[in-house]
């Protein structure tokens, strides 16, 4: 291993060890926000989308899909209660098709949508509810009360921050929103200064494909049925009523399965190969590597997309790259709840 090599992988362990046993600081670039108004907004998004809104008051949140009528995803969120707003964390590349296929279906309702301008920061980690709270210790008690989808306003250097507490590829964290950069590099700096570590993006994706977490336009899209997404289980109420696509996930729960399914894969330490490559059972192929990292350690750990007829935890397969054969396991993905 060259010196260059030697030194990414020091720092990607540390990266990890924050992420894992510490706390990890980065900013939230990669995610928006959009605010629903008017009277209407907790009816119109109790019809839309596929988690319980209507129970929220403000400071509660919940996880969500919005999905098309035929059960796809248009996008991963989550809801927060205001008292005048509801806020719709999601995905930045996702948060035009969101406003889009919303608006298209506002029609006499009294709801506005309109984009929020705010910067934010991520801290994951266990050590990530103390170190915030420790930043704004008017408001400790506040964090250190919240459960997971509960958020406050805090008080950081004359500005005004809103942190969510969530669980980010199962990894405790906060999403703090600010209302410019300056305001947020400021607390961000305080919390660098009382011990959270700065990480890369790519401990952070390591983190998420070890976590089976799927990301938006990568681990699915619009051919995909939201069922096939273990992640998304905690997104979907089974108890709420009618919502956008609930015919499709209601016909998959009643069948007990859909064909296809998210799965991760594992490789020896000297294997390597794609995002895209071809995942084979024998000379058939059942599937398609959709995310790949390189941990620390070695090996590949990868996300693929392949028939729910093979995802069998244990089961041996190969994936196909370049004229190549890597051997491979696979590990189902628990439903997160």
């Amino acid at each position: 291993m060259s010196d260059g090599a030697a030194q990414d992988a020091t720092r990607l362990r540390a990266d990890l060890a924050a992420l894992r046993d510490g706390a990890a600081l980065s900013s939230l670039d990669d995610q928006a926000l959009l605010a629903a108004r008017g009277d209407d907004r907790t009816s119109f998004l109790q019809g839309m989308l596929t988690n319980d809104v209507a129970r929220l008051v403000p400071g509660q949140g919940t996880y969500a899909l919005l999905l098309t009528e035929q059960g796809r995803p248009v996008a991963e969120l989550v809801v927060l209660a205001l008292r005048d707003a509801l806020w719709l964390e999601t995905a930045a590349a996702a948060r035009p098709r969101v406003r889009e296929a919303l608006e298209r279906y506002v029609v006499a309702d009294d709801v506005e949508l309109e984009d929020v301008a705010a910067c934010g920061l991520a801290l994951r980690g266990p050590r990530a509810r103390e170190l915030l709270a420790a930043a704004a210790p008017a408001h400790a008690a506040a964090i250190e009360a919240l459960g997971e989808c509960e958020h406050v306003e805090i008080e950081h250097g004359g500005a005004t921050h809103h942190a969510l507490r969530t669980r980010d590829a199962c990894v405790d964290a906060f999403h703090v929103w600010s209302a410019d950069a300056a305001a947020r590099d400021a607390l961000a700096e305080t919390l660098r200064a009382r011990g959270a570590c700065r990480v890369g993006d790519d401990a952070l994706e390591v983190q998420r494909i070890v976590a089976g977490w799927a990301r938006s336009d990568v681990d699915y899209g619009p051919q995909t049925l939201a069922a096939e997404i273990p992640s998304f289980g905690r997104a979907v109420s089974y108890r709420k009523g009618c919502y956008l696509g609930q015919e499709v996930m209601e016909r998959v729960a009643a069948r007990g399965h859909v064909n296809w399914l998210l799965v991760r894969l594992t490789a020896d330490p000297a294997s390597s190969f794609s995002a895209g490559a071809r995942v084979k059972d024998g000379d058939d192929e059942v599937g398609r590597v959709t995310s790949v990292a390189r941990p620390p350690d070695g090996g590949a750990a990868a996300l693929a997309r392949v028939r729910a007829a093979v995802a069998e935890t244990g089961r041996r397969l190969v994936v196909e790259d370049g004229g190549g054969t890597v051997p491979v396991v696979l590990t189902t993905i628990p439903v997160q709840e």
